[in-house]
């Protein structure tokens, strides 16, 4: 006569109350955090400034060196060891890359900016070429990305003979070394036939 009850389940109010307090404490804490960023510290537009200027900054080390180069008339390298000219000052360290060869430029007028990575700046300064070592002699140096014939009278200055139409990325990385740093020869029938082994 009498129908034996089931016990009540419990489980399954208890998991939807745990769920309801698991959500509404996080946006409770959710709200709390973001009215503790909403309050400026200082001054919001300044903050915001620096982190801009933080975002654009090239990012150049501290120890970043000033490296410079000659080169020739032309744009090929000298045979003459590099200089290192200083460390970057502190005040370049936030700028853009922009920035830092404005002031480079500034800096170093008659020099040219190769190259600026985090950790070096290549710059390079023309000089002229009245070398009496190369009197009578020819030489394959580049310009303009091709490689041209010069020959040097008994003073020493330069006369291009003839710009050829071998680039000088077109060729492999031990001959644009080799090139770059100036090819000296005795005759003419050398040179030509230095080009031609460069072209094949």
């Amino acid at each position: 006569m009498f129908e034996k009850k089931e016990p009540f389940q419990w489980k399954i109010p208890i998991l939807i109350l745990t769920g309801i307090l698991v959500l509404t404490g996080g946006i409770y804490i959710g709200i709390k955090t973001r009215k503790v960023e909403e309050k400026p510290a200082f001054n919001n537009e300044t903050i915001n400034k620096e982190n801009e200027k933080t975002k654009d900054a090239f990012g150049l080390s501290e120890s970043c060196e000033i490296w410079m180069y000659k080169r020739s008339e032309e744009g090929s390298l000298i045979d003459s060891e590099p200089s290192m000219i200083g460390i970057v000052p502190k005040e370049l360290l936030d700028k853009t890359k922009e920035e830092i060869r404005a002031y480079l430029s500034e800096q170093y007028p008659d020099k040219e900016i190769d190259s600026i990575t985090q950790h070096e700046i290549v710059l390079s300064e023309k000089e002229t070429l009245n070398d009496t070592s190369k009197s009578n002699k020819y030489s394959l140096e580049v310009e303009n990305g091709f490689i041209g014939l010069y020959k040097y009278n008994a003073n020493g200055n330069r006369e291009l003979i003839e710009n050829t139409e071998i680039k000088l990325d077109s060729l492999p990385q031990s001959v644009q070394e080799e090139v770059q740093k100036g090819v000296l020869v005795d005759t003419q029938d050398d040179a030509y036939s230095k080009l031609e082994s460069f072209g094949s």
